[in-house]
C-alpha cells in the first residue's frame, strides 16, 4: 500500500514539474536573419548585464563557453555563436526592467538566416532543405539538420525550470508576397502549442514587420501580408518596425533599430500581461495624419461677449463618431500671444493628435474649445503683440471664459456641467492663462494643463493660496516646458512651491525650446490622462528630466535630479569601454552609441553626497560637477534639495565671513591651515569678543570639510538671525596627523596641535573669550573620536562636546578603555565642567551607530550625563549638517 502511495506521489509530482518556478518566465523565438540578428554587437550590448534575464543555449559554443542545453546569463549573441544583435536582446531587457524583482526571463532563439517560414514546418522541412542553397543547409545543420525540433527540444528542458509565457517571430523576407505565409506560421503556431502541451490563450504570438517603407524596406509589401496574421491566429499581435533604421541592403535593421524593434516586442508582451508601462513621451507617428481611422470634425463658432461687447470666434473639435445625444466632457484649449483662435490647428494639429489617440482608445471622447484668448474687440494678433492693452486682453479672457465661452458651449454642445468634466490647457501665453484661471477657479476646472507657462504666470503663492483646497479639488495639474526654453524658470518656481506644500501634479520638463514639438507632446501626454481614473502616486514619474542642481559647473546640465528623487548623470567619454558612477552604491552606465555615457540612479537621499565615475577602472571626478576633497581625493558632489533644507538656504539675512588662515605649528613643525567663520558684524565691532566652536571633519576629508560641504557658514547666518544661536566664531581646522589618526600616538598628537597649536594662534588673532565656558569642541566620525580623546580628559578647557557619527570602534579597543577608566574616576568632574555633552547619530544606517550605541551603554553604566540624538541619514553630510544646526544653539547659554 506505502509502495502505491509512493508512486501515485511520484507521478503527480512529475506531472505537475514540481521543479517548475513560476517566476521564471520562458520565451520562444524562432525566424529569420533578423531574428538570428544581423548587426553589429556594439559595446553597450554587452554591459549592464542582468542575471535575471538568461539565455539557454540551442548549439554548442565552445568559443563562449557555452552548451547547448544550458542556461547563461543573456549576452549578445542570444541565436548562435557567431550571429549578431537579436531583438530578443532587448525584448528581455525590456521585460525584466518592467516586471517585479522575483520575475526572471529567459528566451531560446531558433533561427536561420535566410530562410522560408517552410523550414520549421515540421512535416515538411525537409523537402524544403534538400533544395536550399549550400550556406542555409549548412546553418540547418548547426541544429541537426531541423530548427524545429531542436527549438522544441530546448523549450521542454525550459519548462522544467519555468512556464513558457510566449512566442516571438521575424520571418517573412523570404516569403514576401505569399498570400498563404498567415496559414503557414499557424501551421508552426499550432504544432508549438500541441507538442510542448501550451494553452493558446495563455500563450500569445507576436510577429514584427519587416523593414518598413519610410525606410525603404525592400520587402516592406510583406507587412500587409503580416497584419493579417491576427486573424488566422487569435492571439497573434504584429509588431510594427516603423521608426526602426535599417542598413543599407533595406533588409536588415541596424543595432538600434533592434533596439526598439525588442523593446517592442516586449512592450507588447507586457500589455498582455496586464503591466502597465508608464509612456512618459508621445510615440512616433503620434502627430501625423491616419486614412484609415475615424476622425473627429473642426467647427467655427461665434458667440456673444457680454465682457469684450462684441461677438467672438471660437473653433470646437467634436471627437469621432460625435452624437448630439450623448454627453461629453470638454477641454478649453488656449494659445499664446502670438497667435490666435487658429493657432493650435495651424501648428499643432490637434484633431490629428486627438483622432489617433481615440482610434488606439487612449482617450475619453471629449469635445475641445479652442478660442481667442485675446479679449478686446479687435483681437486680431496684429502690430505690437506685446503692447500692454493687447497684454491685459488676455488677463480680461478670465470674465470672458467664465461668463461667456462656457455657457455659450453648454448651451450649444451636449456638454456635462460640473467641474469634474471641465479642464484647461495652454501654451505659453494660454499656459500662464490656464495656471491663473484655472487654479483661480476650482469650482469650475479640476484638471489643469500649462505648456511652457509664459511671465504672465501670477506668482505661485498667489495661484495656490490655500494648498489644502488644491489638493482637495485637482484631479490633475500638469506643469511642463522644454529644457532649453528660456520661460523653464516660471514653470520650475510654481513647481517647487507645489511641491513645498505637498500639492500633487505632474511637472514635466523635456528636451526642447519654446515650439509646437514640446506643446504637441504635451497636448498628448495631458489630453490621455483627461476625464478617467489617475494614479497620483506616479506622477513623479512622468517627466523625462529633472532639475539641474547647485553643485553643476557653469552651465553643465547635468547632474539633473528628477521629481521623484532619482538622478540622471551622464559622461562624453567616446574612447571608454566600461563606465559606473560611484555614489556609494555603484551603477553602470549606458552609451548611447555617441560617445555619451548615461545613468539614472534610484531615489537617492537628501542634502549633500559625494560621488566618482570610473571610466575604465580609474574613478575620476565629473567634469560637470564642482570637486570636493572627500573620500580621501578629489571627488565631485551633487547637493539634493529637499522639503527641511531651508536652515542651510542662503537668505536675505547679515553674513558673516570664512577665512582661510595659515600658521606654523610649533607641535608638528609645519606650516597648516585652518577656516574660521566670523559672524556677521565681526569687522566693524572691532571691541566685541565671543565664544569659539571648533569643529572637525571626517576621514578623508580636510579643513574643507566643514567650510564647503558643511554650509558652516549659512547655518550659523541663519540661526543667528533667527536668535537661535548666540554670534560666535567657529574654527574648522585640519585634523589629519602625520601618523593614524585612530591609534594612541596620532590621537596624543591631535591633541597637543590642538592645545598647543590651534587655539593659542586663535586666540593670538582672533577676538575671543579665553575662557572654558566660551570654548566648544565637536567632530564627525574620525573628527568625533578626536573630540572623545582630547575633550574628555580636558574639560577645564571646554564646556561642550559634540560627538556626531561617531563612538569607539570594536568591544576591545585598548584606547577606549583607558577612556572608561579615566571617566570612571572622573565622571563628576566630567559632569560638573560640561554644559553639552552631545552624541548623535545618523539612524541604524549610520556605519558608527553599533560603536555610538555601545560608547552611551557605558556612559550610562559610569553616570556620565549627555544628550543623545538621532537625525536618518546614514554616514553622510545631510546628517552631520543637521548635527550642527541642531547643536550650536545649545552652546554658550550659560
Amino acid at each position: 500500500m506505502i509502495k502505491k502511495y509512493i508512486v501515485i506521489l511520484f507521478l503527480i509530482w512529475s506531472g505537475m514539474g514540481f521543479a517548475q518556478d513560476p517566476d521564471f518566465h520562458i520565451y520562444l523565438a524562432f525566424g529569420q536573419s533578423n531574428m538570428e540578428g544581423a548587426a553589429k554587437i556594439e559595446p553597450q550590448d554587452t554591459m549592464n548585464l542582468n542575471e535575471r534575464f538568461k539565455v539557454l543555449e540551442a548549439v554548442d559554443c565552445p568559443e563562449l563557453g557555452r552548451e547547448k542545453g544550458k542556461w547563461y546569463t543573456a549576452k549578445a549573441p542570444l541565436c548562435r555563436c557567431k550571429t549578431g544583435l537579436t531583438p530578443t536582446d532587448y525584448f528581455g531587457r525590456e521585460m525584466i526592467k518592467n516586471l517585479p524583482e522575483n520575475v526572471k526571463v529567459g528566451v531560446i532563439n531558433v533561427a536561420v538566416g535566410g530562410c522560408k517560414i517552410e523550414l520549421f514546418d515540421q512535416d515538411n522541412f525537409q523537402s524544403y532543405v534538400e533544395t536550399a542553397p549550400e550556406w542555409l543547409q549548412n546553418m540547418v545543420k548547426e541544429y541537426d539538420g531541423n530548427p524545429y525540433a531542436r527549438l522544441v527540444e530546448m523549450a521542454k528542458i525550459a519548462q522544467k525550470d519555468g512556464v513558457i509565457k510566449g512566442i516571438l517571430m521575424h520571418q517573412g523576407e523570404s516569403n514576401t508576397g505569399d498570400e498563404e505565409w498567415p496559414n503557414k506560421v499557424k501551421g508552426v503556431y499550432d504544432d508549438l502549442i500541441k507538442d510542448l502541451n501550451l494553452d493558446p490563450k495563455k500563450v500569445p504570438l507576436l510577429a514584427g514587420e519587416m523593414v518598413s517603407e519610410e525606410q525603404g524596406g525592400a520587402c516592406a509589401s510583406m507587412n500587409e501580408i503580416i497584419a493579417r496574421l491576427p486573424g488566422v491566429i487569435p492571439n497573434a499581435h504584429v509588431i510594427s518596425s516603423k521608426g526602426c533604421t535599417a542598413v543599407s541592403d533595406h533588409l536588415h535593421f541596424t543595432s538600434e533599430g533592434y533596439r526598439k524593434l525588442g523593446r517592442r516586442y516586449a512592450q507588447q508582451m507586457l500589455q498582455l500581461q496586464g503591466v502597465e508601462i508608464l509612456e512618459r513621451q508621445a510615440p512616433e507617428g503620434f502627430d501625423t495624419e491616419q486614412e484609415d481611422i475615424p476622425h473627429g470634425k473642426i467647427d467655427s463658432i461665434s458667440y456673444k461677449s457680454k465682457t469684450v461687447g462684441t461677438t467672438r470666434k471660437a473653433l470646437v473639435y467634436t471627437p469621432p463618431k460625435y452624437s448630439k445625444t450623448k454627453k461629453y466632457p470638454v477641454l478649453y484649449l488656449l494659445h499664446g500671444i502670438g497667435g490666435d483662435e487658429k493657432e493650435w490647428l495651424r501648428g499643432g494639429k490637434p484633431q490629428v493628435i486627438l483622432d489617433n489617440l481615440h482610434a488606439e482608445g487612449k482617450i475619453e471622447p471629449m469635445i475641445v474649445v479652442m478660442p481667442n484668448g485675446r479679449a478686446m474687440k479687435d483681437d486680431r494678433a496684429v502690430g505690437n503683440i506685446f503692447d500692454s492693452t493687447k497684454v491685459e486682453a488676455f488677463a480680461n479672457f478670465e470674465g470672458d471664459l467664465l461668463n461667456d465661452l462656457v455657457p455659450f458651449v453648454e448651451k450649444n454642445y451636449p456638454v456635462m456641467k460640473n467641474r469634474e468634466n471641465r479642464a484647461i490647457a495652454g501654451l505659453s501665453m494660454g499656459g500662464g492663462q490656464t495656471l491663473n484661471f484655472g487654479l483661480g477657479n476650482l469650482d469650475t476646472f479640476s484638471w489643469v494643463g500649462a505648456f511652457s507657462a509664459a511671465p504672465n504666470t501670477k506668482t505661485p503663492q498667489e495661484l495656490v493660496p490655500s494648498p489644502e483646497k488644491a489638493k482637495n479639488s485637482l484631479n490633475l495639474l500638469w506643469i511642463s516646458c522644454g529644457d532649453e526654453d528660456g520661460l523653464l524658470p516660471y514653470s520650475q518656481r510654481t513647481h517647487e512651491y507645489l511641491a513645498k506644500n505637498k500639492v500633487p501634479h505632474i511637472y514635466y520638463v523635456e528636451p526642447g525650446v519654446h515650439d509646437f514639438k514640446v506643446w504637441k507632446n504635451g497636448l498628448y501626454m495631458f489630453s490621455k490622462m483627461l476625464f478617467k481614473p489617475v494614479d497620483k502616486t506616479v506622477f513623479n514619474d512622468y517627466s523625462i528630466l529633472g532639475s539641474t542642481v547647485a553643485t553643476n559647473v557653469g552651465k553643465s546640465k547635468f547632474p539633473q535630479i528628477l521629481p521623484n528623487g532619482k538622478a540622471m548623470f551622464q559622461l562624453k567619454a567616446p574612447d571608454a569601454s566600461d563606465v559606473k558612477l560611484d555614489l556609494g552604491r555603484k551603477y553602470e552606465m549606458e552609451h548611447d552609441g555617441d560617445g555619451m555615457w548615461r545613468v539614472t540612479t534610484d531615489s537617492i537621499s537628501e542634502g549633500f553626497h559625494y560621488y566618482s565615475i570610473i571610466v575604465d577602472g580609474v574613478a575620476i571626478a565629473d567634469p560637470n560637477s564642482e570637486t570636493f576633497y572627500g573620500m580621501g581625493r578629489m571627488a565631485s558632489g551633487i547637493e539634493v534639495p529637499f522639503k527641511g533644507d531651508d536652515y542651510y538656504a542662503l537668505k536675505d539675512v547679515p553674513h558673516g565671513d570664512i577665512i582661510m588662515e595659515q600658521y606654523f605649528s610649533p607641535v608638528l613643525n609645519s606650516w597648516r591651515k585652518f577656516f574660521v567663520y566670523t559672524p556677521p558684524g565681526y569687522e566693524k565691532n572691532t571691541d566685541e569678543k565671543y565664544p569659539a566652536l571648533y569643529i572637525y571633519h571626517g576621514g578623508g576629508e580636510d579643513e574643507r570639510g566643514w567650510a564647503q560641504q558643511g554650509k558652516t557658514n549659512l547655518i550659523l547666518d541663519n540661526l543667528i538671525a533667527e536668535g537661535k544661536a548666540k554670534p560666535m566664531l567657529v574654527i574648522m581646522p585640519d585634523g589629519n596627523m602625520p601618523v593614524s589618526a585612530f591609534d594612541e600616538n596620532g590621537l596624543k598628537m591631535f591633541e597637543n596641535e590642538l592645545i598647543k597649536g590651534i587655539i593659542p594662534q586663535v586666540e593670538k588673532e582672533y577676538r575671543v573669550i579665553k575662557n572654558p565656558k566660551s570654548r566648544a569642541l565637536a567632530g564627525l566620525s574620525m573628527g568625533g573620536i578626536q573630540t572623545l580623546y582630547a575633550g574628555v580628559q580636558n574639560t577645564d578647557l571646554f564646556s561642550s562636546l559634540g560627538v556626531f557619527s561617531s563612538g569607539w570602534i570594536g568591544k576591545d579597543n585598548e584606547i577606549a578603555d583607558g577612556q572608561y577608566e579615566f571617566m570612571t574616576k572622573n565622571s563628576a568632574k566630567i559632569n560638573k565642567n560640561l554644559d553639552n555633552f552631545w552624541i548623535s547619530m545618523g539612524g541604524e544606517r549610520d556605519i558608527a551607530y553599533e560603536n555610538g550605541k555601545r560608547m552611551i551603554s557605558r556612559f550610562d553604566d559610569m553616570g556620565i550625563r549627555y544628550t543623545y540624538s538621532e537625525y536618518p541619514g546614514g554616514h553622510a553630510w545631510p546628517v552631520w549638517r543637521h548635527d550642527l544646526y541642531k547643536f550650536a544653539p545649545l552652546l554658550f547659554t550659560n
